[in-house]
Parts: C-alpha cells; structure tokens; sequence
C-alpha cells in the first residue's frame, strides 16, 4: 500500500480528488465473492503423479481502490467489521475512502499508523464572511417579504461565526407560521455560501424510526451522523424541531454545546456551522413549556418571523404573477390587467406564502385549459 486517503465531506468534493482509473468497494466484493464461489478439487494422487504443488491463491490487484460513502449499506456487514482481513485479500496500491465508519478507520489505523501512509482531508466549507453578511442584508428583503425584524435577528446571530472566529456551531430556532419565510430563510443563506442545504424534515419520523436514525442501527440502515459527514454545505436545517419526540432531544446536547456528533457507527465535527431549527410555536413562553428549558437554553438565537402584513402579501402576490407570466410567455397567455390586479388583492385574504402561490398557480392553470379547451376567458367574478 502506497497510499491511503480518508475524506470527510460530500460526494461533489470527493470525486474532485479520486483518480479515474479506480475500482470501488461493490464491484471488488463481487469479483472476491464470485472467486470463491468456484471450488477447486484437488486429488492427490494425480497431484503426485504430476509433481503438482499446492499454491497460494493469487491477491486481487487494485491499483485505485475507491469506497464512496453510499456503499457501506449496499455489502454484508462482516465486510466492515473485517475490514483489514478483507483489503488483505487483494494487493492494493492506492486507497481512497469517504466518511468511513468507526470500524473501519480504526482498523486502517492501527494497521497503518507507523507506515505514515494514511492522510486525512476534511471538506472545507464556506463559512461566514464580512461579504456574505452584506450579500445577505443587501439581497434578503429580495427573497424572503415582509420579515425584516428576522433578518437583522439573523445577521446579528451570524456575527460572531464571521472569518471562523467561533469554532463552535451556531444553532439558532426560527419560530413563527408556516410558510413565512422559516425554510426559505435557510435556503438563502446556504445558497450565498454556494452549498446545497441539509435539510432534515422531523415530522418524517416515526419514534421508533427516528431512534434508530438517530443513534445509528446497521450499515444498511441511514443514519443522522452520516447525512451530517455527507452535507454539501455547514447550514443545517433540521424543519419542524418541535414535531420530535422530547425522549430524542438528549441525543442534541453534544451537538449544540460543542458540534460534535456520534452514534453507534459514525462520528462527525461540525466546526464552524449554522444549524436552524423551525417551529410553528407562537411565543417563546410556548416554546419552553414545550420543548423543555435544558434543550430551549442550547439555542443561541430565538428568532421570530411575523405573520404578514397585507402589504407584504400583496408584493408576494405581485412577484408571483410576473414570474408566472414569464413562465407561460410561449402559451401566449395574457390575461386582463383588471384580472391581474384583482387577483394580487386577493392574496391579502390568505395567511402565507404557500397559499398565495398555489392561488396564483390555479387561477393561472384555470385560464390556460379554459383558452386551450373551450377559447373561453375567466372572469372577474371566478376570482
């Protein structure tokens, strides 16, 4: 072995590093797993007779042996518990190995430690800059409408993780309805640091599903550790906190305190990272009653987003529409600007976003099929 390199990031960054002439762990089980499915009788007296010698079996030859992080639940178990007996099967050159489990860089370790072969590279993500700050201000009111109390919460929040001047994670609650700007908030940020957000959605889990995820089961089954080693960028949204069962939030305490995270199979360190819980909470009081002080006290930002104004509705409603009339531009759909109008002052009477667009989108798709299908028009009335 001439080389062993074990990265800690994404996918989009580890396949910078690997040579194109590699083989991976699933098609080397196959190939090892089909050889030893032939069985070779031997005979003695025809050994004999031919001053034939038994010989050693002949080791597979890797030059660039790659294992991705999404194989690990794709071979037996006892391939990653063994897993210095089974690289010793094969005569390997170079090793490239992504957010490798406990198991298995414990064993590379103690193996290959005194050969100083082994390098570690961990993913450098973009974090929290004097521009980033500014991009934020200057483009958020862009984005998200009619939260600008939250944006100056969120910049003040963001202050102390500039140029990496705090090591430890910044976890932050947005609190506040749905559909106000909570996840688009995240987005945005994660989209200024040009990563694709982690998003983790809590009211997806089951208790007994959301236990296994989140302290780790076997290699097949997914994992909150590993999504972590795997994240394309340091903003993690973990959507809908309080849907959680309260049991799961001990398995947070490292997390929030120190950015640090283990389970039974995986361990990551999340330097330098924002973390953004959402709720549909209405007050803080409300938070702590339910959510429990030693977890509520782990926030180092509560930030509330306010329901929305009629004026902040209208300018979704209004945004909307345009970006709706250029994507139906080729359908040559115009509609009345009497239409269009009245439509935007009907956004006032809905409570988010979300039913804003889904207004817009209907009576949009109404038009269509009605000038497709009868050359009718809509009416005033229908809205």
């Amino acid at each position: 072995m001439n080389k062993i390199i074990i990265f800690y990031g994404s996918n989009r960054e580890f396949n910078k590093i690997i040579p194109r002439d590699s083989r991976n762990l699933t098609d080397v089980v196959m190939e090892l797993d089909s050889d030893n499915k032939n069985m070779i009788v031997h005979i003695p007296e025809l050994q004999k007779e031919n001053n034939d010698t038994k010989t050693e079996k002949e080791k597979l030859k890797v030059a660039n042996f790659v294992i991705n992080s999404d194989e690990y639940s794709g071979v037996r178990e006892h391939v990653i518990i063994n897993f210095a007996n089974f690289i010793a099967k094969m005569d390997i050159q170079n090793m490239y190995i992504q957010n490798p489990p406990i198991q298995i860089s414990e064993q590379l370790h103690r193996i290959y430690d005194d050969k100083n072969i082994i390098q570690e590279i961990k993913q450098p993500y973009n974090g929290i800059t004097k521009t980033i700050i500014q991009q934020f201000y200057n483009g958020y009111d862009d984005k998200i409408i009619g939260q600008e109390m939250a944006k100056m919460k969120v910049l003040q929040a963001l202050y102390p993780l500039m140029d990496n001047k705090q090591k430890k994670p910044m976890v932050i609650l947005f609190y506040g309805d749905s559909g106000i700007g909570k996840t688009e908030t995240a987005h945005y940020l994660a989209e200024l640091l040009d990563g694709k957000l982690m998003r983790k959605q809590f009211s997806m889990y089951q208790n007994n599903q959301f236990g296994t995820y989140l302290f780790g089961g076997s290699y097949g089954e997914g994992s909150f550790a590993k999504d972590l080693l795997d994240r394309d960028s340091n903003v993690i949204l973990l959507d809908e906190f309080d849907k959680a069962n309260p049991v799961f939030h001990s398995a947070f305490y490292q997390l929030f305190d120190e950015g640090v995270y283990e389970d039974q199979n995986y361990k990551v360190n999340l330097d330098h990272a924002i973390i953004i819980c959402t709720s549909n909470y209405k007050t803080e009081s409300e938070i702590k009653e339910q959510l429990g002080t030693p977890i509520f006290n782990r926030f180092d930002a509560v930030i509330h987003f306010e329901d929305l104004s009629d004026e902040a509705k209208e300018k979704i409603a209004r945004n909307f529409i345009q970006e709706t009339i250029e994507k139906y531009k080729e359908d040559t759909i115009e509609m009345d600007e009497n239409i269009l109008l009245r439509l935007q002052k009907s956004a006032i009477e809905y409570s988010n976003a979300r039913e804003i667009k889904h207004l817009i989108q209907n009576t949009f798709s109404l038009y269509a099929i009605r000038k497709l299908c009868l050359n009718d028009k809509i009416n005033e009335s229908e809205l």
